[in-house]
């Protein structure tokens, strides 16, 4: 990958909410189904089909029990190694809530979650995709579509020094090297090829990623990440969870 001056591609731009140009919010949409307001906030509605990649939580299952106890903010530093992936439905069964994916996508977003946080526990990460789920993004991609040049956009808040965005350039295939970086804090804001056939949109502030493309490559996403990527059907102009 190649960093580059030049500017986000002018179609996906507006969508990039950080520096992005879109001002109306329909806000009783923004309650009624979060799913479809958080899709035309972040992505174009010029995509066969729509998925949201819901950033894992993570658990520490090597505290003893008499250990646990709520306030996952309380200083205690656990090794990254110790904590293990675990997709929303499943903890919210362990949590013994009902799941349900607009309801939770909701709770996300405005800190409201139905249960506490244990010191074992770390919530989804804000702007950080999944490595697994970027790993299969890039193989799906492959399968499809070939190796595929693609941009890549981060934004200044994601970076390790905050000074200013940067733009990558470069092949799909090594989009997992570029992660690794020193100076990349999180995953990539926004990433897209020069087809615009399919792009990737990870916000700064939201615990999900957006994702648009073709019905073939959606499908392939959604059945090698089951529980963890969420296809999004649009009916009449009405985006709606496909059941």
């Amino acid at each position: 990958m190649e960093l580059t001056e030049k500017d986000i591609e002018d179609w996906i731009k507006p969508f990039a909410t950080i520096v992005g140009e879109q001002k109306e919010y329909d806000l009783e949409l923004r309650k009624q189904n979060p799913a479809e307001f958080f899709l035309k906030l972040t992505l174009p509605n010029n995509f066969e089909d729509y998925a949201i990649a819901l950033h894992s939580y993570w658990i520490n299952y090597n505290v003893p029990k008499n250990e646990i106890k709520e306030n996952g903010n309380s200083g205690e530093d656990f090794p990254e190694e110790d904590f293990s992936r675990i997709n929303w439905k499943d903890f919210y069964q362990r949590k013994e809530v009902d799941f349900e994916l607009n309801s939770a996508i909701l709770n996300s977003v405005e800190w409201k979650r139905p249960f506490k946080q244990l010191n074992n526990e770390l919530f989804p990460g804000e702007g950080l995709l999944d490595e697994e789920h970027l790993n299969s993004l890039v193989e799906t991609i492959m399968e499809i579509y070939g190796n595929q040049e693609i941009e890549i956009f981060y934004t200044f808040l994601s970076t390790n020094d905050w000074e200013k965005d940067l733009i990558f350039t470069g092949r799909i295939n090594d989009l997992p090297n570029l992660i690794n970086k020193e100076n990349l804090r999180l995953t990539p804001s926004l990433i897209y090829p020069k087809e615009r056939n399919w792009v990737v949109n990870t916000d700064y502030d939201l615990a999900f990623t957006t994702i648009g493309g073709e019905t073939k490559f959606i499908n392939e996403l959604v059945r090698k990440n089951k529980n963890e990527i969420y296809q999004i059907e649009r009916r009449k102009n009405v985006l709606q969870q496909r059941i």
